[in-house]
């Protein structure tokens, strides 16, 4: 009973996450000796019963230790004069352009390229596009947090205390510009303070706590609130909203994605899903989706040749793939995937589920597969057919990759 309301209600996504990495973490010989489970969500409650993933836990308090560190940095700031100044030039580099920095960073490693942080191997030893979109979403809410604590902190010292902002170059040509500086930063949308106030709060020309400085400090924590509103809030809400409706819809197809979870899921789903899982695809239940150009020789550039039993007409400095296990063809994959983007495959060649694997982590690796279907000599009737099984293919394990279909006489049959 306890398993099956589990399997009805809602999981957060972190809960489903922590489940699927029970999952993965479990022995083969516990795995294996489950009993049976009737879909998707019922694998992911049944994983209740196994040992907890213990570091995850820490993980999901990322963005606690986000929130504790933008009020240390802040407090790092109150140096002079008399410990009660903030300087505005190391703010806006500690505040704005350090979380800008990180926030694109996280957003092209993890939402684009699919890459984990590297604090990944703290939490867990696995990692594929879902756990990826995780993490970052994760970094995101750290980074907002961030900032919005030493926001929060910035704003009780000044109910609380006095506290004075100023701003202090060397550079001669910096000290000219800081007044540009502050309106380039607010884009046309926040006007910083007048020029007077900025030139004012030059550190060289403060001289004691003037209550004229005192009656500017709520303009300059003002400005550099919606400064950060701006540049770092607003972005980072937007790609929280884009990354936690990737990780929605990536958790409800994760063993697309994991070779080993997709393993496990189909030994316990039910005879009937697997059955059809484990199938070859059906493309002639299907319209095709998709047209593919022909080409009448082969490119020169090397690739990953799948299941060709004969490489010698193929370019030089193929790997081949298919012929070993699927680790092997992974870690394969993982070392030259960036190098290689081409991939030959024969017309007899049946696109499987580990083929799509496979290009899963060649995509992963940031690359962007090729295919080329060797079919000399075919006809056009089966030149459709054969084009209508790799649109169906493609559409069914959503990779979004080139393929075409080589033609010509010359092009080995593999």
């Amino acid at each position: 009973m306890m398993q099956n309301s589990t399997g009805r209600r809602n999981l957060s996504a972190s809960r489903q996450l922590e489940l699927g990495l029970r999952w993965l973490a479990v022995a083969d010989e516990k795995a294996t000796s489950a009993s049976m489970v009737n879909g998707w969500r019922e694998f992911l409650a049944r994983a209740e019963t196994l040992p907890p993933a213990e570091r995850f836990r820490w993980a999901r308090f990322w963005p606690l230790w986000g929130a504790f560190s933008g009020v240390l940095a802040l407090s790092g700031l109150l140096v002079w004069p008399g410990g009660s100044g903030i300087h505005l030039l190391v703010f806006l580099m500690t505040f704005w352009t350090l979380p800008l920095l990180l926030m694109a960073v996280t957003a092209v490693s993890g939402l684009i390229l699919g890459r984990t942080p590297w604090w990944r191997p703290l939490v867990t030893p696995h990692s594929d596009r879902v756990i990826a979109l995780w993490f970052a979403r994760q970094s995101l809410l750290a980074q907002a947090m961030f900032c919005v604590s030493g926001l929060v902190w910035l704003w009780l010292l000044l109910a609380s205390r006095e506290v004075i902002f100023y701003w202090s170059t060397s550079i001669a040509a910096v000290s000219l510009r800081v007044d540009k500086l502050f309106h380039w930063l607010g884009a046309g949308v926040v006007e910083p303070p007048a020029a007077a106030i900025v030139a004012a709060a030059e550190a060289g020309s403060i001289s004691g706590w003037e209550a004229s400085l005192l009656a500017d400090s709520w303009l300059w924590a003002l400005w550099l609130t919606q400064l950060l509103a701006l540049w770092i809030l607003l972005p980072a809400v937007l790609l929280l909203l884009c990354c936690h409706w990737r990780l929605i819809r990536g958790l409800a197809r994760w063993p697309r994605y994991n070779h080993r979870l997709r393993l496990r899921y189909e030994a316990l789903a039910t005879p009937a899903v697997n059955y059809r899982a484990l199938q070859p695809e059906q493309p002639a239940l299907e319209p095709a989706q998709r047209h593919f150009p022909g080409l009448e020789k082969l490119p020169d550039t090397p690739g990953f040749a799948w299941q060709a039993t004969d490489v010698s007409g193929l370019p030089e400095g193929c790997r081949t793939l298919g012929g070993r296990g699927f680790e092997e063809d992974r870690a394969r994959i993982a070392g030259d995937g960036r190098e290689l983007n081409n991939w030959y495959i024969p017309a007899h060649a049946v696109p499987t589920g580990d083929l799509a694997d496979l290009l899963q982590c060649h995509l992963d690796t940031g690359a962007r597969p090729r295919l080329h279907v060797l079919a000399p000599g075919l006809d056009e009737r089966r030149l459709a057919t054969l084009e209508h099984s790799w649109s169906v293919f493609l559409a069914r394990n959503d990779l979004p990759l080139e393929v075409f279909l080589v033609t010509g006489r010359e092009t080995p049959h593999g």
